[in-house]
């Protein structure tokens, strides 16, 4: 089988990595992969690179115009003829829209994975999905929260639609002790050190200054917490310079864009992530399947992979002066938080595997 996977960009974040992990996947079943980025190529489409698949890039460059977005169109109708794919997988907003047009000009069957919000796009973007969704043949929905929102407001399907939520490896997002010390001694980090981590791409949208503040609060009273930011992003140079008004230059540490984000989990004590909006963020799903307790926002499929007051807590993402009690209740008690910890491995075990053969047996419909 030929599938070919559409996806906005390959720089690190969410969908990125669940789209190599299903090419990986693919091919080990023995089937033939490509890969289209609308936008250059980035760390994870370096990675598919090493992995041996092809990836190309349509070369859209910051902010979409008319003449872009055609001429980004013409050239995916072109690879799709060229590759005669069986099946296309696109991924993100603006993949999935060039994807349903081109199959005006081509056959092929559609298969799209939003993972996003689409309930924050503005009015004509939801407009324009609403206007475009009945070329995908499946549409998958990676949250219940997504779900609902394709099938309620943007009437989607009930035959197309199909609920397949972000999962995890939790065979290697797992505890390792060894790793564990190594990291740690890497970092800095001393066993005296409770480490607080939020793996997400550094943007407005994560909400990392609010976090940020409330740390400064914690780490007023307990100096011995860390703060470690995996990831890189648009608002690196704001939240860096944020770190020094606040004086939290020794405690607070940035590691830039990475390519596997587990060692960082697995040194972390407790994983916090009080985005302003998500739809289920895999770095969340990582982070519990290390054994981490969480801290989050109330936003998407958040509150079903935490378990409010059993494996973290849930709350309002932007309130600095809770978020800071909520860090204090894991400084303060660490049996608990450990215990919280394990029940969320257990939690996301139960629930939320790994995705990868659901999606391939789904391909086989079409061939």
């Amino acid at each position: 089988m030929k599938i070919l996977y559409v996806c906005t960009t390959t720089d690190r974040g969410g969908a990125e990595m669940a789209l190599r992990r299903l090419a990986q996947a693919a091919q080990a079943e023995g089937h033939t992969v490509k890969i289209i980025s609308v936008k250059p190529v980035g760390v994870v489409g370096q990675q598919l690179k090493q992995d041996g698949f092809e990836v190309l890039s349509l070369d859209v460059r910051g902010k979409y115009s008319p003449v872009q977005f055609a001429g980004a169109l013409a050239r995916l109708v072109d690879e799709i003829e060229r590759f005669s794919p069986d099946v296309v997988h696109a991924f993100l907003y603006r993949a999935i829209e060039l994807s349903r047009l081109a199959k005006r000009r081509v056959r092929f069957h559609l298969i799209t994975t939003p993972h996003y919000d689409l309930s924050k796009r503005n009015f004509l973007l939801r407009l324009w999905d609403r206007a475009l969704k009945d070329a995908d043949d499946i549409s998958c929905a990676e949250s219940q929260t997504t779900a609902d929102y394709l099938k309620k407001k943007q009437k989607y399907a009930d035959e197309k639609l199909q609920l397949i939520c972000n999962g995890v490896d939790t065979d290697f997002f797992a505890p390792n002790a060894r790793v564990r010390d190594e990291e740690r001694s890497r970092l800095g980090f001393s066993s005296e050190n409770t480490v607080f981590c939020c793996v997400a791409r550094l943007s407005k949208e994560k909400n990392q200054a609010t976090l940020l503040r409330a740390f400064a609060a914690v780490y007023a009273k307990n100096p011995h917490t860390r703060l470690l930011f995996v990831g890189g992003g648009p608002e690196k140079e704001a939240l860096q310079q944020l770190t020094t008004e606040l004086g939290l230059e020794k405690s607070v540490l940035f590691t830039g864009d990475v390519s596997d984000v587990r060692a960082f989990l697995l040194a972390s004590d407790a994983f916090v992530l009080v985005s302003l909006e998500e739809s289920l963020p895999l770095s969340l799903l990582e982070a519990c399947s290390c054994g981490l307790p969480s801290i989050v926002s109330k936003v998407g499929d958040m509150p079903r992979a935490v378990l409010h007051g059993k494996t973290g807590f849930v709350c309002n993402g932007q309130d600095p002066i809770i978020i800071s009690a909520l860090m204090d209740q894991f400084l303060a008690d660490p049996v608990n938080r450990k215990q919280m910890g394990s029940d969320a491995r257990v939690h996301i075990k139960t629930q939320y595997g790994a995705k990868e053969k659901i999606y391939l047996k789904i391909y086989t419909k079409f061939c």
